[in-house]
């Protein structure tokens, strides 16, 4: 990662802005990724392996104003043929809080995920394109639900009290709202993090009952170079489906090039008694060197839901450079 601060005459041939300076950070990435996988409903005209890389750069402005406010601004390519930005976003901070707009947003900021592992993936041929719509969704029982927004606020910190809210544009008859609470404190050497969130995004027209509305409750409790992750979070679509799901993560710093992770979680349906997707992941990642890491994961799921009962195993190797 490299930060470099732009002068005035630089800005203004980039956009004629008229701040004195900006501090600017450019950073980078690009992994290259094996994957292989064994399962019970293997093509017997493609193999079961793959190649593939990806790219990442970011450019990240920050400014501190005269009256103490301060101010970002972040753009993300994900190394499209077009070479154009794939997301952006800008902040808004003060003694208040903050306000994010667009990819640095925070209305999602305290739903809570136990997927800890650097992967998690699966090979599973019932997915479904339009998720939550109840047609064999495939919803990982450690992934969490809560969307993200299109405008956010996030409070400070209040003796490790936090909550933040915010809503999304979703082009349709209603959009979405969330928000979400935190309360951290120290005990027994280490930290104790509980963590809450909801959303409801509303139906795409006046006479459809496709709304969604999810949920995400969570324990983080960090001793040492240990941290254990559990979650409980549950999405439906209308009255077609109700989806929970339990999961417990835990991560452990052997070394300061070391790390190992594993998680293990389960969904079902309250509406359709059939419906069961379990999980297990265990994944490492190595720090050859600061900027050069290895990651291996290794998943195991199983699938039941409307007559498709699906099982495999995916293991992936990722060879990470950063910039």
């Amino acid at each position: 990662m490299r930060k470099v601060l732009l002068a005035t005459t630089a800005l203004v041939a980039l956009g004629g802005v008229s701040a004195a300076s900006a501090d600017v950070t450019i950073s980078g990435a690009y992994e290259f990724k094996y994957m292989t996988w064994s399962d019970n409903t293997a093509s017997t005209s493609a193999n079961n392996t793959t190649y593939s890389d990806s790219t990442t750069v970011s450019i990240d402005f920050s400014e501190t104003l005269d009256n103490g406010m301060s101010t970002s601004l972040s753009v993300f390519s994900n190394g499209n043929a077009t070479g154009n930005f794939d997301g952006l976003g800008a902040t808004l901070s003060g003694d208040f809080g903050t306000f994010g707009f667009g990819e640095s947003e925070s209305g999602d900021a305290f739903a809570t995920a136990a997927d800890v592992t650097p992967e998690e993936a699966h090979t599973i041929n019932a997915t479904d394109s339009t998720a939550y719509d109840g047609t064999n969704d495939i919803v990982l029982p450690a992934d969490e639900h809560i969307p993200s927004a299109t405008v956010s606020y996030l409070s400070p910190s209040m003796n490790g009290f936090q909550f933040s809210v915010g809503i999304a544009e979703k082009s349709a008859y209603d959009d979405a709202t969330m928000m979400g609470v935190q309360y951290s404190t120290a005990a027994a050497g280490g930290t104790v993090t509980l963590k809450y969130a909801t959303s409801s995004t509303g139906s795409t027209t006046s006479n459809t009952s496709d709304e969604i509305d999810a949920s995400s409750a969570g324990l983080v409790l960090a001793m040492g170079d240990a941290t254990l992750t559990i979650a409980d979070n549950s999405v439906s679509y209308g009255t077609t489906t109700d989806y929970s799901a339990t999961s417990g993560g835990v991560s452990y710093v052997v070394s300061d090039s070391l790390t190992l992770s594993a998680y293990t979680g389960k969904t079902e349906d309250a509406k359709q008694a059939s419906y069961k997707l379990s999980d297990t992941g265990v994944g490492a990642v190595y720090t050859v060197a600061p900027g050069l890491t290895i990651g291996v994961t290794h998943n195991s799921w199983d699938f039941e839901g409307e007559g498709t009962n699906e099982d495999g195993d995916q293991t992936s190797i990722a060879l990470g450079m950063s910039f």
